[in-house]
């Protein structure tokens, strides 16, 4: 469900008065120095974060340069610096790099998202970090949220770090809640327990009349399926055993959960965001998936729901995402130089430039960063989508409170969600013909059940 951002990039100011040392390499003839000075990231497409970080690094080290790869057709634009992401380029860095790690070729550094990292750890393909960290003296993991870093690991390794996490949550409008006096205890609650207040505050707000009201909104049959498995997905694949569990009791009621929203039209399919924050900020939506990626996206929730939200937990576990975790490739040849510029994308000052951050003590100075951005225009940020009239919503500078909710958030993130973009686009392909009716809820399992078995195991 990553990432709802309602077409919109906030571009925080940078503040890079940096400092850090790392080691240097050997000396050898002057071919070879500048081979071992050199290093290459591979991603799906640059974001500002990752721009800054290389740019600031080389500024610190003269000589050292990094060249950052990218693997996208994609040429429309989402903001300032910020190329949009297609189905596409996805696709083309997947195959990429899985046939420059199986040949043993590559960058140094590779972002994990999108990628079966967990089949190049079977395969010996990257590094531990882990071992790196316990070796390394300098890099004090107690600054660090290790529930993250535990979260992550895989075989009792750690391949993959995060520069920054988002949070899963629910939005929920307060007012409708407490005017249907519908309770909600997000420590115990099910999927069952979200339909029946739906369903309930629905009714209360209709009251007979016709006015529309929905439990859900910018979410068609594709994305809502993705979005529910993407929520189970730790119940329904387990990548260590390379098993699926699709034909299981959960995966089924997931369908029969979406198909029921569905016919009783308790989900809005305009998948247009402006319009989904423009019934929130009518009192017309009970809930809206959110994904909490920084201060940005609270502060977001608390201005569409105008009247008030609750941010609830999903049933089940409190988990989290990443879009950009990056590994260390096995068959790098410049393996030290590339840990000392993942250490550099975690350090304290680089860290302040991000969202939801991995370091322990960063989070003030990103609140108030981003007080400072959203000040310089009185808080106001205007919301367009292509073919929708503009809109405008007014951010408030991030509280104490915010922040010690945010810091709460992060230490209680135990379990990662690591979807396989391939495996739900499979979900998807398969559960159009159920939601036409051509196929049962069992034949439907059973197909994803083959398909994702054999993908798992190829």
């Amino acid at each position: 469900m990553r990432k709802n951002k309602c077409g919109v990039v906030l571009s925080l100011a940078l503040v890079l008065g940096l400092g850090v040392l790392i080691a240097g390499c050997d000396t050898q003839a002057v071919g070879e120095a500048n081979k071992s000075n050199s290093l290459t990231i591979a991603v799906v497409s640059k974001d500002m974060y990752l721009d800054a970080a290389v740019k600031k690094f080389e500024e610190l080290h003269p000589g050292v340069s990094v060249e950052v790869k990218e693997y996208t057709s994609s040429t429309s634009e989402k903001g300032e610096g910020v190329r949009g992401t297609e189905p596409g380029d996805i696709e083309k860095y997947v195959t990429t790099m899985n046939t420059q790690l199986m040949s043993g070729q590559g960058s140094d550094i590779i972002l994990l998202n999108n990628l079966p990292y967990q089949t190049y750890g079977d395969k010996n393909l990257l590094v531990d970090l882990d071992g790196l960290m316990q070796a390394d003296q300098s890099f004090d993991n107690s600054k660090y949220y290790q529930n993250i870093f535990q979260a992550l690991e895989y075989k009792d390794k750690l391949y993959g770090l995060p520069v920054n996490i988002s949070i899963d949550m629910i939005a929920a409008d307060k007012t409708l809640l407490a005017d249907s006096q519908a309770p909600i205890d997000d420590s115990s609650w099910d999927w069952q327990d979200f339909v029946k207040t739906a369903e309930k505050v629905v009714k209360d707000k209709q009251n007979g009349g016709t006015q529309e009201m929905y439990a859900l909104a910018g979410m068609d049959e594709k994305k809502l399926i993705a979005t529910l498995v993407k929520e189970n997905y730790a119940s329904l694949v387990d990548q260590e055993k390379k098993t699926a569990n699709f034909t299981g009791r959960e995966f089924l009621d997931l369908l029969d959960l979406s198909k029921y929203l569905l016919d009783h039209k308790l989900v809005n399919t305009d998948i247009d965001q402006t319009n989904m924050m423009d019934m929130a900020s009518r009192g017309n939506l009970v809930f809206n998936f959110t994904s909490l990626g920084g201060f940005w996206d609270l502060q977001v929730a608390k201005a569409i729901f105008s009247e008030g939200v609750q941010l609830l937990k999903p049933p089940g576990n409190l988990f989290f995402s990443t879009d950009s975790m990056y590994g260390i490739s096995s068959k790098s040849a410049h393996q030290e130089l590339a840990w000392e510029f993942l250490k550099f994308m975690l350090s304290d000052e680089m860290m302040t430039q991000g969202g939801m951050p991995v370091n322990k003590s960063v989070l003030p100075q990103i609140a108030r960063n981003f007080s400072q951005a959203i000040q310089k225009n009185g808080g106001k940020m205007r919301i367009k989508d292509d073919g929708i009239p503009d809109q405008t919503i007014t951010l408030q500078p991030p509280t104490r409170e915010d922040v010690d909710y945010m810091e709460n958030l992060l230490s209680q993130a135990k379990v990662y969600i690591g979807t396989d973009q391939k495996i739900l686009a499979i979900v998807q392909e398969e559960t159009a013909a159920f939601f036409t009716g051509q196929k049962t809820a069992e034949a439907t399992a059973q197909l994803i059940q083959d398909r994702v078995s054999t993908y798992l195991n190829e």
